[in-house]
């Protein structure tokens, strides 16, 4: 079986939330009931085959051609199979996915990875603003999984995240890491002002020195040679990163903060 394409006629004048468009909802439904399903669009609701043109049966491997950046919630829930997104997509894309894969040829909108809970989403391209986040209101941001990042990521990433893996190999905005509880993020570019913002818990791995310095609420612990390092850049090598051709490094910097806070978190600068 070739993978269920939804190929987008037209670029929308609205945004389309594609919710609706998982292999956990489409399971048992024929390629004409996929086609007759309604997504909101703007404030209306429009039939799948008047947005797409679909092809191929396989619900496990959903495939979005054409894609733009007004298309939203794309993987949203998953926890089975794979989703494969050729062009931009929109916000949200992920949130609330258990399990699975996403992988998107392009950039993608604000709060890529909302509330994540597992699986792998990988942006070969930059993302916006809140990657591994949490919504307005709410205090839990990603709770597990990976996140690959090819080009750069915008403000506050990680917001609230409480576990997982964020991968930047390119450089991350302002506010990297603020109001995290736990986690791991890595960049291998540079990152914006105020990284680690109200920081609780987690680890910021950098392989540079950040050019804008470290707020006063981080603590300098002085160098260490730390041997999880060695391990944790080993896992990398499973992963289709430029993480995967790492060095191992052990010799540290190491930051404690923030201290206006609990201050248990740590930045870790390679040496």
């Amino acid at each position: 079986m070739s993978a269920l394409t939804f190929t987008l006629k037209n670029p929308p004048a609205q945004r389309i939330d594609c919710a609706a468009l998982t292999a956990d909802k489409l399971v048992d439904k024929s390629v004409d009931e996929i086609a007759a399903l309604t997504l909101v669009v703007g404030n209306q609701k429009v039939r799948v085959d008047e947005l797409f043109d679909i092809s191929g049966t396989d619900i496990a491997k959903i495939c979005f051609e054409n894609s733009t950046d007004k298309l939203d919630h794309i993987g949203h829930g998953m926890s089975t199979g794979s989703i494969t997104v050729n062009g931009d997509a929109g916000a949200y894309l992920g949130q609330f996915m258990t399990h699975g894969e996403i992988a998107v040829n392009g950039n993608t909108g604000i709060y890529t990875a909302c509330e994540m809970k597992g699986g792998q989403i990988k942006v070969d391209g930059n993302a916006g603003d809140f990657v591994g986040g949490a919504r307005i209101g709410y205090k839990n941001g990603m709770t597990g999984g990976t996140v690959i990042i090819t080009g750069n990521s915008g403000e506050r990433t990680g917001d609230h995240m409480r576990r997982g893996m964020i991968l930047i190999e390119g450089n991350a905005g302002n506010y990297c890491g603020s109001r995290m509880v736990s986690g791991t993020i890595a960049v291998l570019g540079q990152v914006g002002q105020h990284l680690g913002y109200a920081m609780k818990r987690g680890t910021l791995l950098l392989t540079q020195a950040p050019q804008h310095g470290l707020s006063a609420n981080f603590n300098d612990c002085g160098s260490h040679t730390l041997a999880f390092l060695p391990l944790m850049i080993a896992s990398f090598k499973k992963l289709d990163s430029q993480f995967a051709t790492l060095e191992p490094f052990s010799r540290v910097q190491r930051y404690a903060g923030d201290i206006s806070g609990i201050g248990m978190g740590e930045i870790l600068v390679k040496i």
